[in-house]
């Protein structure tokens, strides 16, 4: 949606509690309006921000000593038993 068509439903909502006879629509409608401006807020600094996404480079996780005998051909040969 572009930021006038939000700012159009907040006046809509406005509009509409204008017109509610119970106070609780009324609010509830009023609070509907103000997140509708709060989105066209948001959206008009959405526009003027320029997002650029760098993917960052790929780094090597360093393996820990518990983890660099864990799958070496003996162990896996001994059925994962260490062998003296």
């Amino acid at each position: 949606m572009a930021v006038d068509e939000y700012r159009r439903n907040a006046i809509e909502c406005l509009r509409i509690a204008d017109e509610t006879i119970t106070a609780r629509s009324r609010v509830l409608l009023i609070h509907m309006a103000e997140a509708w401006m709060r989105l066209a807020q948001q959206a008009e600094k959405n526009l003027t921000t320029d997002l650029v996404y760098e993917t960052p480079p790929p780094h090597e996780h360093p393996m820990l000593p518990e983890q660099t005998n864990r799958f070496s051909p003996r162990r896996m040969a001994t059925g994962g038993r260490s062998l003296p």
